[in-house]
């Protein structure tokens, strides 16, 4: 039987290369291909008005990053539509390393709900990225720490009056550690948020304190899940979250289906967590940062339908 022959340096060189070259223009691809996912979540003690209320989470944007982000930000309107959701709600990370989010206002205009927007900041929003740092301490010490402040307290007030006065135009509520109650038509709901606890700016105690105990459904918008090691005591019922990205560029496994290869310093990814007997939710996002790729993590904004559990 012949033997067949070996396959030649240059050869072998050109299909790397081209392997490379394919592997790149599809994590591009990937970066802009937005989904709706939709996922019914059962709540313990929802009253019978509030069940099918409808929350749209959207994270991360990553607003004036560089790359095919922004056309995923571009398919957010009519991804918004087709949700038809009640409340919409952002965790953070509108904009890349505090870039202005002025351009991105008729965009988010755009996005419907019938009961209001709301909002918190990230760290991007204050200028400050993700590191790298964070998951190296979590993987050796096997837990996660909020990080300390790590710009002057001056620059927190401008911060927050800006992008609370611009995303107002967008209709957009910006909640600064403090919670809003909306009167809908199967009862209260509370949307509360806290600062980005990762840079120390969370005040968990005095949002809580604010909590209406009236409310048949209370939410805790966080930037960074770690909040829901810190958001216990019965005050809500739900925590969303984003900053992960879902690990962003993430890997196949045999058996464990897919590898994140960063959580930003956090113990929780993507998905649905239960903590300390807390729902939580924490969003793959939209956008990009660090590297323009997305990889086996689609772009993703979720429909959170209410159920009684």
């Amino acid at each position: 039987m012949a033997r067949s022959s070996p396959i030649s340096r240059p050869r072998a060189i050109l299909l790397a290369l081209a392997a490379a070259l394919s592997l790149t223009a599809y994590m591009l691809f990937e970066a802009q291909w937005l989904k709706l996912r939709k996922k019914r979540l059962p709540i313990e003690g929802l009253p019978a008005g509030l069940e099918g209320l409808r929350l749209l989470h959207i994270s991360d944007l990553h607003g004036g990053a560089c790359g095919p982000g922004g056309r995923a930000i571009a398919k957010l309107a009519p991804a918004s539509r087709r949700a038809d959701a009640d409340i919409v709600l952002f965790t953070g990370d509108m904009t890349d390393k505090k870039k202005d989010v002025r351009p991105f206002l008729p965009l988010l205009a755009e996005i419907g709900s019938r009961y209001g927007k709301f909002a918190v900041l990230g760290n991007h929003d204050h200028g400050l990225r993700k590191t790298v740092l964070q998951d190296l301490m979590r993987r050796l010490t096997g837990r996660s720490t909020p990080g300390s402040r790590e710009v002057p307290e001056e620059n927190l007030e401008a911060t927050l009056s800006l992008n609370r006065e611009l995303l107002a135009q967008a209709g957009i509520r910006l909640l600064e550690n403090e919670c809003a109650t909306l009167a809908t038509p199967g009862g209260k709901a509370q949307i509360c948020g806290v600062d980005d606890c990762q840079y120390g700016y969370a005040d968990f105690e005095g949002t809580a304190g604010q909590a209406d105990p009236e409310a048949g459904f209370r939410v805790l918008l966080s930037h960074s899940p770690d909040a829901v090691e810190w958001a216990g005591g019965g005050n809500y019922d739900l925590v969303l979250a984003g900053h992960t990205h879902g690990g962003q560029i993430c890997l196949p496994h045999p058996t464990r289906g897919r590898i994140m290869l960063s959580t930003s310093g956090s113990l929780y990814g993507s998905g649905m967590y239960r903590v300390n007997g807390l729902q939580m939710h924490v969003s793959p996002g939209v956008g990009t940062t660090l590297l323009p790729f997305r990889l086996l993590r689609r772009p993703e904004i979720t429909l959170l339908e209410l159920t009684r559990a």
